[in-house]
């Protein structure tokens, strides 16, 4: 039985790490590339590409690299539009790595094999490598002697425990270089199994926080700054139900399917998508997951843009509880992680059973490709209500006249899920047939739990416990958070050439004679510079947010145009706040900037242990010009997070939406057509 009880570390964290890894990354090794011949300037890298880039940058600095990110370099946006199908296109990387600990930038002409930029990375961080340096990290961890007599020092079975490192930003400064070095601080957990002779872990291994016990560490320096517990004398328990929900117990619904029996409706060539009048490129990034270019509707005249490029920019998920082990959580998770880094394989429920599924290709911390499975999923699917439809009860009764007409609708999804610790995020593209474009983001998963003691709200401790949260579970506390997501919108409306305009929607005095005194009518106004353009919605103030082109006309002489509808999310706290000053984007509901080839990130390139103000407060600082010329929205959409009960054990789906939607891009309903 000792024997057991001295392999349970080593199997707990092997089942949860190592087969994790080999399961969900799919790690195919690839000797040969699988991409098509010829490849356009907007499809991901394909496996020989990672690998010369890899080389290129290896054979710089003598092989002592750490690759934290390969991925596509946003390319010339001029040679790329001019691009033809058949020629050679343009390809180049961007390279964040480090050499001797030390983080660097790359800029890889892939085209001419050879680096055109190398230099230290400034203001921050690249993203971790959970292969090559968290996972490597808590294995060893977990075996050092220090954790191991603090967790018995708790009561905690060390090898039924787990440490989990997270990003901290520019705290700890007093003990650790956060400017030059890598730093995390892990936090522990009871994950003991409760069934299968305790030998198998938890499903839910973030049930039993052994609260206020930590770690911090230097990964740059490859030591342990300090082992802390802030609770050691007063500990709320940890031996508690973990909560498993890996069962159901409902009695199971009679089947309700959907299929597709005479195939698909969209037609993929490569990376390039065609459904419903729709074209749109697809790729995946390491960083921002799936990613579309050169959106837009094809015509008689051929096709009309609408977007250039469309994905997540950033995300910010901040706690709010000065708690010594609280204070510093506020994650950046895809500039800290990397969305696509975190995509983890869709199955079961993720997808309808008549989805297709896609590989991508990802590298690892030594720049070697690997296949990674079923990261993407697309289908077609009934939202369940109509396109559009009208009844005209007048009519009713005509023979040979149908006075009610309606028109089923039909929806392609283009999904991927990233798991982020704690959080599962679906991130949807959806296209309807009426020319809208939904980007649908749904939060799901486990909330982050702070260990207290009160069991319940009659608990002596109760009040001061939920000061900063709810109880969801006996002498668990979900800590108040916020989701913010932003999203970078290239608009190409119909060419390059595009305008910006609030139409403000304004209550209008009547004469004293008229038989309405409330009358509210639009007033356009078109924002002619970057600073003018950041938007804080306002209830009391509405506004259509209007991206149009600066030329094209629809038949009733309109400009084309497609309007921007998001949720009015905004921070509860100061600006000022060090954590917020590191995602100050989140102080406008939208930003809109001059095209800039390198202005990708909200918060700039680097967001691990970034300094303040970079990213979009840096691009408006020359406050350019925006009017008839290429232009860049840049919208958040989020929520406060409140926990509650119905979040436990794990959260109910939440859907947050960004919708692009045409406003007098087309002459009439884009729907019309749809057979009855």
């Amino acid at each position: 039985m000792s024997l057991l009880k001295n392999l349970a570390l080593p199997l707990t964290v092997a089942l949860i790490i190592g087969f994790a890894w080999l399961l969900n990354q799919s790690m195919l090794q690839q000797q040969q590339s699988s991409a098509p011949v010829n490849l356009s300037p907007w499809d991901g890298l394909n496996a020989s590409e990672y690998r010369q880039a890899a080389a290129l940058v290896m054979a710089a600095h003598d092989g002592n690299v750490i690759f934290a990110r390969i991925s596509l370099r946003q390319p010339d946006k001029a040679k790329a539009l001019a691009w033809q199908t058949g020629e050679i296109a343009q390809r180049g990387a961007e390279v964040s790595f480090l050499v001797n600990g030390k983080p660097r930038l790359a800029y890889v002409d892939l085209t001419g094999d050879k680096i055109v930029l190398d230099r230290p990375m400034r203001g921050g961080q690249p993203m971790y490598s959970s292969q090559g340096e968290l996972e490597p990290l808590i294995m060893r961890l977990m075996e050092n002697a220090d954790l191991v007599a603090a967790l018995e020092k708790r009561g905690a079975d060390p090898t039924r425990a787990l440490c989990l490192p997270r990003t901290i930003g520019r705290y700890f400064a007093d003990k650790v270089d956060v400017e030059n070095h890598r730093i995390v601080r892990l936090d522990c957990f009871n994950i003991a199994g409760e069934g299968a002779f305790g030998v198998l872990p938890s499903s839910n291994i973030y049930a039993r926080p052994i609260e206020g016990l930590a770690v911090l560490y230097d990964l740059t320096a490859d030591k342990i700054i300090d082992i802390s517990d802030t609770r050691a004398d007063n500990p709320p328990p940890h031996d508690l139900p973990g909560d498993d929900f890996d069962t159901g117990t409902r009695p199971a619904l009679r089947p309700v399917t959907s299929a597709r029996p005479q195939g698909v409706n969209y037609k993929m060539q490569g990376s390039l998508i065609d459904w419903q009048g729709w074209q749109f490129r697809l790729r995946f990034d390491a960083r921002q997951g799936t990613v579309l270019n050169r959106v837009g509707h094809q015509s008689a005249n051929g096709l009309r843009p609408v977007a250039y490029e469309i994905a997540m920019s950033e995300m910010f998920v901040p706690y709010h509880d000065n708690d010594p082990n609280w204070f510093y959580r506020a994650y950046f998770d895809m500039g800290e992680y990397g969305f696509g880094n975190m995509a983890t394989p869709l199955q079961q429920a993720d997808c309808p059973p008549h989805a297709d599924y896609l590989n991508v290709t990802l590298h690892g911390v030594d720049g070697t490709p690997f296949e990674a499975a079923n990261r993407i999923c697309i289908f077609e699917h009934d939202p369940g209500h109509p396109a559009w439809r009208h009844d005209e009860p007048v009519l009713a009764g005509i023979p040979g006249l149908e006075p009610h007409q309606s028109r089923r609708a039909t929806e392609l999804v283009v999904r991927m899920v990233a798991t982020i610790g704690n959080y599962d995020y679906f991130q949807d593209y959806v296209f309807t047939q009426d020319g809208r474009l939904r980007i649908r983001l749904i939060s799901t998963g486990i909330d982050a739990t702070k260990a207290v003691l009160s069991e319940n709200l009659a608990s002596p401790n109760a009040a001061a416990d939920t000061q900063t949260g709810t109880l969801i579970a006996p002498h668990r506390l979900g800590v108040n958070h916020d989701h913010f997501f932003s999203y970078r919108i290239d608009f190409d409306v119909d060419g390059t050439a595009n305008e910006f305009t609030r139409m403000r929607l304004v209550a209008t005095p009547q004469p004293k004679d008229a038989p309405r005194r409330g009358i509210w009518q639009v007033r356009p106004e078109r924002v002619s510079d970057e600073k003018t353009a950041q938007t804080a919605m306002n209830a009391e103030r509405p506004a259509v947010l209007l991206f149009s082109s600066g030329s094209a006309k629809n038949a009733m002489g309109y400009p084309t145009g497609y309007q921007l509808i998001m949720p009015n999310i905004k921070p509860l706290v100061t600006p000022m706040d060090e954590t917020f000053k590191r995602a100050y984007w989140v102080n406008r509901n939208l930003w809109v900037t001059r095209f800039k080839r390198a202005e990708i990130f909200a918060s700039g390139l680097p967001t691990n242990q970034s300094a303040p103000w970079l990213g979009l407060p840096e691009y408006i600082a020359d406050n350019e010009n925006i009017t008839d010329t290429d232009i860049v929205a840049w919208a958040t959409m989020g929520f406060h997070h409140v926990p509650m009960a119905e979040d436990w054990p794990v959260m109910p789906s939440k859907v947050d939406e960004i919708i692009l939607k045409p406003r007098n891009f087309f002459d009439r309903n884009p729907a019309i057509d749809l057979r009855n």
